[in-house]
Order: structure tokens, then C-alpha cells, then sequence
């Protein structure tokens, strides 16, 4: 598997980032059930932990939208 990294945003490169369909599902699954875990977790502090986990994946998944194929 070849991985390919890209530069945030303002890098120089003009063409987006992008992801293979099967890593996309992958992520989203991810991040659903980093945000079903913070809904069950009773601890505070870790619910906050994992509602910020789910947050950055959303924010990823959001940056990779729509999976545009192999890099």
C-alpha cells in the first residue's frame, strides 16, 4: 500500500486532497464510533476526549469530501 502525504491547506499544491473510496468508509466508520463512545463514556473528562477525537475525524472526513480515488 503506498501512502501519499499531503500539505495542509495553502501547501502550493493545486490539486486536493484525495482518498480511495474503501479508506473514506474506513474513516467515516471511525469517526462514528468515536462519537458513539463519547456519547456512552460517564466519565467527563473523557467523553470531552473522545468528542474531540470525533471532531478531528469529522474535520478530516469533511476535508477529504468526496473521495476522489487512489492518490
Amino acid at each position: 500500500m503506498t501512502i501519499v502525504t499531503f500539505k495542509p491547506k495553502g501547501g502550493g499544491d493545486s490539486e486536493p486532497p484525495h482518498i480511495d473510496a474503501r479508506s473514506f468508509r474506513l474513516l467515516i466508520d471511525a469517526q462514528i464510533e468515536a462519537r458513539v463512545l463519547a456519547d456512552e463514556e460517564a466519565d467527563p473528562q473523557r467523553r470531552a476526549d473522545l468528542e474531540r477525537l470525533a471532531g478531528q475525524l469529522l474535520a478530516l472526513v469533511e476535508r477529504l469530501m468526496p473521495p476522489k480515488g487512489a492518490a
